[in-house]
């Protein structure tokens, strides 16, 4: 889950990876919070957006580049912060997706409509909309097993498992998960 912080100011936005919280971090967020808060309650007022929860792990994040800021001095308002789905959890709900289009009966265009939700929902979008167009075309992982479609004349799609000797830069496949900007 991403933190998105989009300041008032024009300030230039903030994402705060809430994978990257420490133990240590997560005591004093749920002692900011309220103190009779477990974490796995923190996780799930995190999943509906709660305003309080979103604050205080924005702060402890943010804290960690500017060890002088105090949670009195970050009060952003409400609808400056929202959460996003990183890259991982896109990639798990292309595994849930696909099991969903497997056995949908109806038209391609009503499924596409009903899972471009995640769009709205990811923090990178391009790599959602790489995921739901693989898991439209049932090249996901949970997808049955498609016969592969013939190559154009002008793409080809390597079927090597051996490593590219392309000078092109690496797939989404391949890249690895951005750590936070803070």
């Amino acid at each position: 889950m991403i933190i998105v912080h989009t300041p008032e100011d024009g300030s230039p936005v903030e994402r705060f990876d809430c994978r990257s919280i420490r133990t240590s971090e997560a005591s004093v967020i749920t002692s900011l919070v309220t103190d009779d808060l477990t974490w796995q309650q923190v996780k799930d007022r995190l999943h509906e957006d709660d305003p309080d929860v979103l604050r205080v792990i924005a702060y402890v994040i943010k804290k960690r580049s500017q060890p002088s800021l105090r949670i009195n001095d970050f009060d952003p308002p409400v609808d400056a912060l929202k959460t996003k789905l990183d890259r991982r959890e896109i990639e798990t709900w292309a595994d849930l997706a696909a099991e969903k289009v497997a056995t949908f009966d109806g038209p391609p265009e009503v499924m596409e409509l009903s899972l471009s939700p995640i769009l709205d929902a990811a923090d990178d979008v391009d790599h959602a909309k790489a995921m739901l167009q693989k898991v439209l075309a049932g090249k996901s992982p949970a997808a049955p097993a498609a016969p592969p479609a013939p190559a154009s004349p002008t793409t080809e799609e390597s079927t090597s498992s051996e490593p590219s000797t392309s000078g092109s830069s690496p797939t989404s496949s391949t890249s690895t998960d951005e750590p936070s900007t803070t």
